[in-house]
């Protein structure tokens, strides 16, 4: 039995389509010998330029708090084991609005507003894992965000990411 002409096009367009969505299309590493990927990096972007937008109450965003930096590194003090969840959850992050709406696209490919809602929906989900997985993202990135110097000034406070290490007098 032979394949039609017709339906091997329409394959190759899907397979070219899915190609694209999930591996092409995102900048190039920030970080140059990391262990995250570009498109790990620009979903983190994204998610920290969300969580931190430039005009928020904080006038600094998450990308100029170096929060992908930030990132990057604690991803490589994982063992492996988590390594492997954390780049689930990137993932799930980027490609969950495909299944999840509001628009069946990348999280990355989101308008800031669409992102919100993205997260939001995500934050206010009656499925556990979506729940968690923002939790997750919002955990991590927060801590990169308030162990920033300028992000801490502008706070008053004093950023101590260490504080059961002894002190020395």
């Amino acid at each position: 039995m032979s394949i039609p002409p017709i339906l091997l096009a329409g394959l190759a367009a899907g397979g070219a389509a899915l190609g694209r969505g999930l591996f092409a299309g995102y900048p190039d590493r920030r970080v140059a010998h990391g262990l995250l990927s570009g498109k790990e990096e620009a979903v983190v972007a994204a998610c920290a330029d969300t969580f931190f937008p430039s005009g928020g109450p904080i006038p600094i965003s998450g990308t100029q708090a170096g929060l992908v930096e930030y990132f990057e590194k604690y991803f490589a003090r994982l063992p492996e084991g988590q390594r492997i969840l954390v780049r689930l959850l990137v993932w799930f992050i980027e490609h969950g609005p495909w299944v999840f709406g509001p628009r069946r696209v990348r999280f990355t490919d989101l308008a800031e507003r669409d992102r919100l809602a993205v997260l939001e929906s995500m934050r206010t989900s009656p499925i556990y894992f979506r729940r968690v997985a923002f939790l997750s993202m919002r955990t991590m990135l927060t801590m990169g965000y308030l162990a920033h110097p300028d992000v801490a000034r502008a706070m008053r406070m004093s950023a101590n990411t260490s504080p059961f290490e002894s002190r020395a007098a």
